[in-house]
């Protein structure tokens, strides 16, 4: 079985798996650079825990691929 990538549409147009896995690594970095507080002054601190929590969730839901047949 190979995993696939978790199905993702954007206005109503399903990505492709390729797609999705984009999707899912650029989460990956963005979630990297907020982790490093990268670019972002004092003030900037509070939004960045905010999307610390917004890319968790998001992250954990693109977590749950489906198995498919081959």
């Amino acid at each position: 079985m190979m995993q696939e990538e978790a199905e993702i549409a954007i206005n109503g147009a399903r990505l492709t798996d390729n797609e999705a896995m984009v999707v899912r690594l650029a989460l990956a970095t963005f979630a990297d650079i907020l982790a490093n507080q990268l670019g972002f002054k004092d003030d900037g601190i509070a939004l960045t825990d905010r999307y610390q929590t917004d890319v968790a969730r998001v992250r954990a839901l693109l977590g749950r691929r489906q198995d498919r047949p081959q």
